[in-house]
C-alpha cells in the first residue's frame, strides 16, 4: 500500500505543484473562454443547476403528489446534491474526451500527460465552487439554517476532488487506448444519477441493498455535503465509511493505471 500512496504521490501531487501556474492559466483561460461563449456568462453556472433543481422539485412533490423521496425541506435536499453531482458529470464527460480533443497538441507539448486530465478535473472543480451560491439561494427559499456539522461541507469538496482525480485518469487513459470506452462511460454516467442518492436519502434504500449501494463513492461524498443540514444522515455513518474507502482505492487505481498505460496513450494520439 505504501508503493501505491507513494506512486500516486510522485504522479499526481507532485505533478501538480511544479507545474500550478500552468494550471492555473489552463483553467482560467478555459473558464474565460465558456463564460464569453455566452451572453448570461457566469449566471449559467447558477442557472444551470438551479433549474434542474426546480424542475425536479416540481417533478417529485407536485406532479407525483409529493412522495417523500428525501428529507424536507426538499428543494434543498436536491440543490445540495444536485451541484456536486453536476461536477461529478461535467469532470467525468470531460476526461472521456481529453485525449480525442486535440492530439497533436498533445504530441508536441513539453507538459507531464496527466496535466491535461488535471486541468479537466480542476475546471469542472471551479465551475463548482462558483455555482455554491445556489445553495445560498436554497437556504433563503426554505428558510433553512445548517447546523454545527456543515464543518464536513469542505470535506466533501476534498474527497470528491480526489474521486474525481482518479476516476478522470482511469476513464481518460481507457478511451486513449480503446476509444468506445466513450460510449460506455455516456451509459454508465446516466445510469448513475438513478443509482445515487441525488433524488432520495440512502435511507429510501431497502436495508438489504444499503451495503451494496454503499459501494458506490458518491454515497459517502453526498452524505458529506448534507450531513450539516440534515444530521439524522449521520444514521449512515457505516455506510459512508465504505464508500469513502472505495474513493481512496479509485484513487491510487487511477494514478496507478494510468502511469501505466501513459506510453500506449502517447502512441496512440
Amino acid at each position: 500500500m505504501r508503493i501505491l500512496q507513494t506512486l500516486a504521490y510522485r504522479n499526481g501531487v507532485r505533478t501538480f505543484w511544479e507545474h500550478r501556474q500552468v494550471l492555473r492559466m489552463l483553467v482560467l483561460r478555459d473558464l474565460q473562454k465558456q463564460y464569453t461563449k455566452f451572453r448570461l456568462g457566469y449566471l449559467w453556472t447558477l442557472m444551470e443547476p438551479l433549474g434542474m433543481a426546480l424542475v425536479l422539485w416540481f417533478v417529485f412533490t407536485q406532479l407525483l403528489g409529493g412522495r417523500q423521496l428525501g428529507l424536507q425541506p426538499y428543494f434543498l435536499f436536491l440543490t445540495v446534491a444536485i451541484l456536486p453531482w453536476w461536477w461529478f458529470s461535467k469532470g467525468v464527460s470531460g476526461a472521456a474526451k481529453t485525449f480525442r480533443r486535440n492530439p497533436a497538441l498533445l504530441r508536441m507539448s513539453l507538459l507531464p500527460t496527466r496535466i491535461w486530465v488535471i486541468r479537466v478535473v480542476l475546471v469542472s472543480m471551479a465551475e463548482y465552487l462558483l455555482s455554491l451560491p445556489v445553495i445560498l439561494i436554497a437556504m433563503l427559499v426554505t428558510r433553512t439554517l445548517p447546523g454545527p456539522l456543515i464543518l464536513l461541507f469542505p470535506v466533501g469538496i476534498i474527497v470528491q476532488f480526489f474521486l474525481m482525480y482518479g476516476l478522470a485518469m482511469l476513464i481518460a487513459a481507457g478511451v486513449a487506448v480503446i476509444p468506445d470506452l466513450a460510449r460506455i462511460v455516456r451509459i454508465v454516467l446516466r445510469a448513475t444519477f438513478y443509482l445515487s442518492p441525488v433524488l432520495y436519502s440512502v435511507a429510501n434504500i431497502p436495508a438489504g441493498a444499503q451495503v451494496l449501494a454503499a459501494f458506490n463513492p458518491l454515497v459517502g461524498v453526498l452524505g458529506l455535503y448534507r450531513i450539516g443540514f440534515w444530521p439524522t444522515e449521520i444514521e449512515s455513518l457505516p455506510h459512508y465509511g465504505i464508500s469513502l474507502g472505495v474513493t481512496v482505492i479509485i484513487f491510487i487505481t487511477g494514478s496507478v493505471v494510468f502511469h501505466r498505460l501513459e506510453g500506449r496513450i502517447l502512441k496512440g494520439s
